[in-house]
């Protein structure tokens, strides 16, 4: 449900009501025609969280609505005889609780305010069906709920015209994010608006794309190619540089143990000792269920190229030309779950027909071959008069109740064509359902579902890749529980495992196919010619394969995503930042290119630009960037993952690693930073990475939600904390908004200087790390401004980051 599909639906209810005009006397008319129906078909709530009449110590409450696992709203609601509002201002307004507007509903807002400290539910709503007041009730911020105002929509029209506030309001989207708070704090005066003037030390307009060589320019799109070989979708070359382990060698074996034995069962039909034995290893068959395998794995480990190469290259070919492997991929999928089902179906019908028959689909002969059970029982049965009379007729009508058997029973289509692989063509199912984990959990568990239905009919080889996280979920509760199968682990591969394979397979491949030849000559006074330019990229490999910092910065920011790690070292490696007069001086010595450290580090950083700028950055986050017009402690989001990170280190049980977002907010409340504060930068953690969702799929911040770190959460906090060389705290020292113009002022003159200083490097060095210093002053001077840490040994960790980041003061100069 979104707002405008809910407008729509509202819309629609309205015309709806003006035709019936239903009788509205009692409450429960107005509950039955209006209530209801906006509460469920408009606003999207869920039946199953809805309580009516529940019993609590005030009494019993009309509507009590929850959503992701907590008590949202609670709705009180009146007949439609009983006029809520004391005017009769038609717009929607914003009237004091307690104020001569709303006197007439104070015994209504009152009965909500009970129900609503009886069942730990802060907002609520008052309603005739056609009268609405949302009413704060038990209020978190210190003001009295009776001082505070209620929103007032005092008709439909009113809703109509205000609608998106409404949706807000009363929706379980707006519930779970808090967005009433935000309305009433507007409507008391206390509009989300910063006084203060953020300015950076360094504007927009300073930042320019560097000047690149003729010869880098050339390279890049070698580079761009280069690394778009590597990391795309060539079977041949992801087959073939799989990162084997102990484990993958492990699972090749067993998978191959098991091919073997349920292949071998499947030959024994081919034995010409009598139909009697046959009928008797048919049903053996049949009885028996086959495998069903669980590849798992992380993101990035390879698991559908594992599967791949398995039956490519691992498994014997003989082996490999009596299975029917049948891939179904997910990732195509709509991601509806109430229909995945027929999607699956669909799916498998058209991989089984494109693989049993020539032209893709069943010839009649085929047909007949498959159906041959019905033809039998129709020629003697119920058709036999038309067999014996027309043979001719009979076969088209024999064609015709098959077609419709077809359309309307595809499922069954679908068993009798697996069937026919085993019993007519000796080949065994092996069928693979990949990517489902690009689903939530519950779309998962229908995909299981159905593949362990698959399974238990037929006699059939199932594989199913998915993540580590995600059979950890589905075993606590889903159909893992209770179906038979067998797990394989692979773990992640490092990056330099895999670069250096692609790196290796690219060079075998890649032919002496000389290039327009070009002259470049260097600022270092080399002249070079590059026939084979592919050759000299080759020559890069030094960077990310042998310098093992590089490998691990790279692989953390990608969390071990080998797609998005590729992309991260493109940047670097196409970055003006990395010297290309190094690199060329070094090829055309033949010895290694090895880059700095610091300027790896800006390349990552920077790109093709003189300055970082957040909007243009995939990998990077600004971890002292307020995100929010309030201001607040600029070490808000390092906290944030401090508090991660402790919780990852005091646990080792997959479960406890994770962190509600609701006691991530109620950690924060004692230290005076508002929850809507804290939610705000726990999205955009979210948004980049840092952190990660229990449910992989889910990209919303709620209470209940739960959250860790990742890696690249964890190498953000490192570049800050432990970064001797300051690279990302010099940039974000300059690029993020601040509020002190003495700061800004005092680096501004810095850099000016820095400017006059020509080839003076060390000069240059000693007055960025000035900025930091200063910079880091100022992060913690604001930061005692906004957060005031409770003296409990909860906090230790959120006072030893600052004292860590007040120490690393010294190591900058004075």
């Amino acid at each position: 449900m979104n707002v405008d599909t809910a407008k729509e639906r509202f819309d629609s209810l309205c015309q709806e009501l003006n035709v019936s005009n239903p009788p509205l006397e009692t409450e429960q008319d107005a509950r039955l025609h209006i209530i209801d129906r906006i509460l469920i078909e408009v606003l999207g709530w869920d039946r199953q969280g809805i309580r009516t009449e529940p019993h609590t110590e005030s009494g019993y409450i009309d509507y009590l609505l929850s959503a992701g696992g907590r008590n949202r709203l609670v709705v009180e609601a009146k007949r439609t005889s009983n006029l809520l509002i004391d005017t009769r201002q038609p717009r929607m307004a914003w009237y004091k609780v307690s104020g001569s507007a709303l006197q007439s509903a104070v015994k209504g807002l009152e009965q909500a305010k009970g129900y609503c400290a009886d069942t730990a539910v802060l907002f609520s709503a008052l309603t005739t069906g056609i009268e609405w007041i949302g009413f704060w009730a038990v209020r978190t911020d210190g003001v009295p709920p009776k001082e505070g105002k209620a929103v007032v929509f005092p008709s439909l029209q009113a809703i109509e015209q205000n609608f998106a506030v409404f949706y807000d309001l009363f929706s379980p989207e707006g519930m779970l994010e808090n967005l009433y708070q935000v309305h009433v704090h507007e409507a008391e005066g206390l509009q989300v608006s910063q006084n203060d003037n953020f300015e950076a030390v360094t504007g927009l307009s300073e930042r320019c794309l560097l000047q690149k060589s003729p010869l880098l320019r050339d390279l890049e799109n070698i580079y761009r190619n280069f690394f778009s070989t590597i990391s795309g979708d060539d079977s041949d070359m992801l087959e073939k540089c799989f990162v084997e382990s102990k484990e993958s060698r492990a699972a090749d074996e067993s998978l191959d143990k098991i091919t073997r034995h349920l292949l071998n069962t499947i030959d024994i039909v081919k034995s010409e000792r009598g139909m009697e034995l046959e009928d008797e290893i048919r049903s053996a068959i049949e009885l028996q269920k086959g495998e069903f395998v669980l590849i798992i794995g992380n993101k990035g480990a390879g698991k559908s190229t594992f599967i791949n190469r398995f039956f490519k290259l691992v498994l014997d070919k003989q082996l490999r030309n009596n299975c029917l492997v049948l891939r179904v991929d997910l990732a195509n999928s709509d991601g509806n779950q109430a229909t995945i089902s027929d999607w699956l179906t669909d799916k498998l019908k058209v991989e089984l027909e494109i693989n049993l028959f020539k032209d893709g689909y069943p010839t009649y002969d085929n047909l007949q071959g498959i159906f041959f059970s019905e033809y039998k029982r129709w020629s003697d049965g119920e058709y036999k008069p038309l067999y014996q009379r027309d043979k001719e007729a009979f076969k088209e009508k024999f064609g015709g109740l098959i077609s419709d058997f077809i359309a309307k029973a595809p499922h069954e289509y679908v068993r009798k064509l697996l069937k026919d692989s085993i019993f007519s063509r000796k080949l065994m199912p092996c069928i693979v359902f990949d990517n489902t984990d690009h689903f939530p959990q519950s779309f998962q568990e229908s995909v299981f579902q159905f593949a362990q239905s698959i399974y238990r009919e037929c006699f059939s080889f199932i594989i199913c890749p998915i993540t580590d996280r995600t059979v950890w979920q589905l075993s606590k509760s889903g159909p893992l529980q209770s179906y038979d199968h067998r797990d394989f682990y692979l773990p992640v591969p490092s990056t330099k495992e895999v670069l250096t394979k692609r790196v290796e397979f690219i060079k075998e491949k890649a032919q002496e196919n000389a290039e327009t030849s070009k002259e470049y000559f260097t600022k270092k006074g080399i002249r070079l010619s590059i026939p084979d330019v592919k050759a000299f990229a080759l020559s890069i490999e030094a960077i990310f394969v042998k310098e093992d910092y590089v490998g691990r910065m790279v692989g953390w920011l990608a969390n071990f995503d080998i797609r998005r790690g590729l992309q991260i070292a493109q940047k670097i490696i196409t970055s003006p930042i990395i010297d290309v007069s190094e690199l060329v001086k070094a090829y055309a010595i033949g010895e290694e290119f090895r880059p700095q450290g610091v300027n790896i580090k800006k390349a990552l950083l920077l790109g093709d630009y003189n300055h970082f700028y957040q909007k243009d950055s995939s990998f990077i986050l600004n971890l002292f960037d307020i995100g929010s017009n309030t201001a607040t402690s600029p070490l808000l989001r390092l906290s944030v993952l401090r508090l991660l990170i402790d919780a990852y280190s005091e646990t080792v049980e997959q479960e406890k690693i994770y962190r509600s977002v609701e006691d991530i907010l109620n950690y924060f409340e004692p230290t005076m930073v508002s929850r809507t504060l804290v939610k705000e930068n726990l999205k955009a953690l979210l948004d980049y990475r840092l952190i990660e969702p229990y449910d992989p799929t889910d990209t919303n911040i709620y209470e209940s939600q739960r959250v860790k770190i990742t890696h690249c959460g964890r190498i953000h906090y490192e570049l800050v904390t432990d970064d001797k060389e300051s690279v990302y705290m010099s940039e974000m020292a300059l690029m993020t908004p601040v509020v002190s113009q003495e700061y800004i002022l005092k680096s501004r003159q810095l850099l000016r200087e820095s400017e006059n200083l020509n080839a003076q490097d060390l000069q240059r060095s000693i007055n960025a790390q000035k900025i930091v210093r200063w910079f880091v002053e100022y992060c913690l001077e604001q930061d005692k401004l906004y957060i005031s840490l409770p003296k409990s040994s909860s906090y230790q960790s959120q006072k030893k980051l600052r004292e860590i980041l007040f120490k690393n003061l010294d190591r900058e100069v004075n």
